[in-house]
C-alpha cells in the first residue's frame, strides 16, 4: 500500500460540476470519471508502469479500464464527501479485495493512503508474502490502524499473498534483476532495502 500525492481538485471537475449539478454518483458521466482516473493517473500516482499504475491498496498493475473511481470515505456513510476531490483515488476493481471488499465499511483506524503514508504502518513479511503492521506492540494506535486497515481491505487475501511470495522468489533468485522487475512497488523497495541491492 502506498501514499498517493494528492493534488488540487482540476478545473475541469469544478467546471464539470457546476454546469451538470450531480447529486448522487450515478449522475456522474463515464466521460468525467475516465478523464478524473487519467488525470489522477498522471498526476498523482508516483508509482506507474507502462500501462498505467498500479492500486494503492494492493499494488497490482491497474490501468483506465480495469479500475474504479474508489471514494475512500464510502459515499453512502459520507454523502457529504460525495463531490469531494480528496475523496477520490484510483484502485483496482477486485471483488474480493480492496475497495471493493470494504465497500461502505468505515473505521476511524483506516490508513487514508491521501494523507498518511501507509509504509510508516505496514511491512511485508519476506516468508509469507503477508502483509504486517511495523509497529509490534498492539497496544499502541499505529499497530491498530495496521490491522483495521489490512482486515478492511483484505490485503492478505491468498491470492495476493501467493503473487508477492512468488515475487519475492523471484527478486531473490536473481538479485541483479531486481530494480527491473514491475510489480508491486513497496515491496520491491523493501526487499532492496532488507537485501543491500
Amino acid at each position: 500500500m502506498f501514499k498517493i500525492n494528492k493534488t488540487e481538485e482540476p478545473q475541469f471537475f469544478r467546471d464539470y460540476k457546476k454546469r451538470n449539478n450531480p447529486k448522487s454518483w450515478k449522475d456522474f458521466s463515464y466521460d468525467i470519471k475516465r478523464q478524473l482516473k487519467e488525470y489522477m493517473f498522471e498526476n498523482e500516482y508516483e508509482y506507474k508502469n507502462e500501462e498505467g499504475s498500479y492500486c494503492p491498496y494492493c499494488e497490482l498493475k491497474i490501468n483506465l479500464e480495469n479500475s474504479q473511481i474508489e471514494h475512500i470515505y464510502p459515499k453512502d456513510k459520507f454523502p457529504e464527501k460525495l463531490m469531494e476531490y480528496s475523496n477520490y483515488l484510483v484502485a483496482c476493481i477486485n471483488p474480493v479485495t480492496c475497495g471493493q471488499n470494504k465497500g461502505n465499511r468505515w473505521e476511524n483506524y483506516f490508513i487514508n493512503p491521501t494523507i498518511e503514508d501507509p509504509e510508516k504502518y505496514l511491512e511485508y513479511d519476506l516468508m509469507s508474502g503477508k502483509i504486517i503492521p511495523k509497529e509490534k506492540d498492539t497496544q499502541k494506535i499505529e499497530y491498530k490502524k495496521a490491522i483495521v486497515t489490512i482486515e478492511l481491505l483484505n490485503l492478505n487475501h491468498p491470492r495476493l499473498c501467493n503473487m508477492r511470495k512468488n515475487f519475492i522468489r523471484e527478486c531473490l533468485c536473481s538479485f541483479d534483476c531486481v530494480k527491473y522487475y514491475d510489480n508491486f512497488p513497496t515491496l520491491k523497495t523493501q526487499i532492496i532495502t532488507d537485501y543491500n541491492l
